[in-house]
């Protein structure tokens, strides 16, 4: 793209450029359209694969989606969930932690909260989830994923913490997030 644009300017101005001044602008990086559609393609067959059961085939959709376009928030999220369904719990952690950066609205980062607080139950890290099942409910207190397993403090009596209402079982708490696909 670079190269095209500085031929374009030697043809514009001339091999002779003793007198003239040429700028070179580095243009932007655009991602061509087809990797975009080609990306969000794969996402959506990768969500069809989680929401049957399918994790495997969906982290290769994901991954292939990721490909086409690594700045694809949701593909890093439900690859992050797919991982997460297959049983891939460190895979899953470090996915959610990346993804979190990039979240699009305060809704969607209660949901990865909530996801990564979720992950850590299934790795016996019951203490830091309930801290990610805390940040999740200070942004959304709706959150489906803090309800059914967090139950936040008891400000009547002042009770301290929240506690864990209870632990996931197989890829249960995983189900609830297929709510969340569009």
């Amino acid at each position: 793209m670079m190269l095209r644009s500085l031929v374009l300017l030697v043809m514009l101005f001339g091999f002779s450029c003793a007198e003239k001044t040429v700028v070179v602008r580095e243009e932007p990086v655009h991602r061509p359209p087809g990797l975009a559609v080609a990306s969000e393609k794969a996402l959506e067959n990768g969500k069809k694969q989680l929401a049957k059961g399918h994790c495997k085939q969906a982290i290769h959709e994901f991954n292939k989606a990721l490909e086409k376009d690594p700045r694809n928030f949701y593909a890093l999220y439900w690859l992050g969930v797919a991982e997460g369904m297959c049983g891939y719990y460190p895979q899953a952690y470090e996915r959610l932690n990346l993804v979190i950066r990039y979240a699009p609205d305060p809704v969607w980062t209660a949901r990865v909260y909530a996801t990564l607080g979720l992950t850590l139950l299934y790795m016996g890290r019951d203490d830091d989830a309930v801290l990610y099942f805390e940040r999740a409910k200070s942004i959304d207190p709706r959150n489906e994923l803090v309800a059914v397993y967090y139950e936040g403090e008891d400000k009547k009596h002042k009770k301290g913490k929240g506690k864990l209402k209870k632990k996931p079982k197989d890829e249960e708490g995983y189900r609830i997030t297929l709510k969340w696909m569009d």
